[in-house]
């Protein structure tokens, strides 16, 4: 992995185990969806949830195409793709999402191919995944977003994957919450330089240092700094300061929060979250945070 990032066999090996534990089940609800069901809106803004299912096709296949490439020898954007580093949330989403819905109404109209092939896309990526040699974790591979690595795309793919299970099953029955194995390793997306770009709304007038820590029941956490339009996410220091504003949360809550799917001051007047230290600190959060 690039940085000081690098994680051994095993964690990738975890990871990949969530992944495809994950995407059994994912295809499993999917194929129990009716037609009608497939045409109710989702969690995310304007797609209805056979959008959402269509675009996860899309990201398989683009992951599948990276990751195949990477292992090949080419970390280069394939014809016509932007360069790394040049790509975002916030630049992409509108042709991102016009994808999906045309996808949708086109080669993936009928239910039963839209599922046939959704479960062909997932199998073939996670079995990709599998013949990743121990040596090849760390080699480059295209993202519009940055330059990755196959082991952040296996971390993207845990991203998109779980973030959007939720926006279609919890459209569908509000009971239904983000996987906790999942949330746990999704703390290392968030702290990923490479990956929290695409999320990230830099505000160039903040000049002032913003320091916002997060505090978890599993006794980890993370530390948030901006400054200048730049974020860093990192491990919450072991001894933190006493001046901290601190959020206190759970890692399936966060990944909603940090995505824009839940909002802060909601959840912080409904308990779900407390907050301890300066409150005027987290009005930053939906400035940084706006959606991806």
């Amino acid at each position: 992995m690039q940085g000081n990032l690098h994680m051994s066999d095993e964690s990738n090996s975890h990871i990949l185990g969530v992944v495809e534990r994950l995407s059994k089940q994912y295809i499993s609800n999917i194929a129990d969806l009716s037609t009608s069901e497939l045409e109710q809106p989702s969690r995310c803004h304007l797609w209805a949830v056979k959008d959402v299912v269509s675009h996860l096709v899309g990201i398989n296949g683009f992951v599948q195409n990276s990751l195949s490439r990477s292992l090949e020898g080419d970390g280069m954007p394939a014809e016509g793709m932007p360069n790394p580093g040049t790509g975002n949330a916030r630049s992409m989403s509108d042709g991102i999402a016009n994808r999906a819905i045309q996808l949708s109404e086109t080669a993936l109209s009928s239910r039963t191919q839209m599922i046939d092939i959704s479960e062909r896309m997932e199998f073939e990526l996670i079995e990709t995944f599998r013949n990743v040699p121990s040596d090849k974790w760390d080699i480059p591979a295209y993202h519009p977003m940055n330059t990755l690595s196959p082991r952040l795309l296996l971390l993207l793919k845990l991203f998109e994957l779980s973030l959007h299970a939720w926006d279609i099953f919890n459209a569908l029955d509000k009971d239904h919450q983000v996987d906790s194995e999942a949330a746990e390793l999704l703390l290392e997306v968030w702290k990923s330089p490479e990956i929290n770009v695409w999320f990230f709304t830099p505000d160039i007038e903040q000049v002032d240092p913003v320091v916002l820590d997060v505090e978890f029941d599993s006794n980890k956490g993370l530390r948030l700094a901006s400054w200048s339009g730049t974020l860093d996410i990192v491990d919450r220091p072991s001894t933190p300061s006493d001046s901290a504003t601190v959020l206190k949360v759970s890692p399936e809550l966060f990944s909603l929060l940090i995505t824009a799917r839940a909002n802060l001051d909601t959840n912080i007047s409904a308990g779900n979250v407390s907050i301890l230290g300066d409150e005027s600190t987290i009005q930053w959060f939906h400035t940084w945070f706006k959606g991806s």
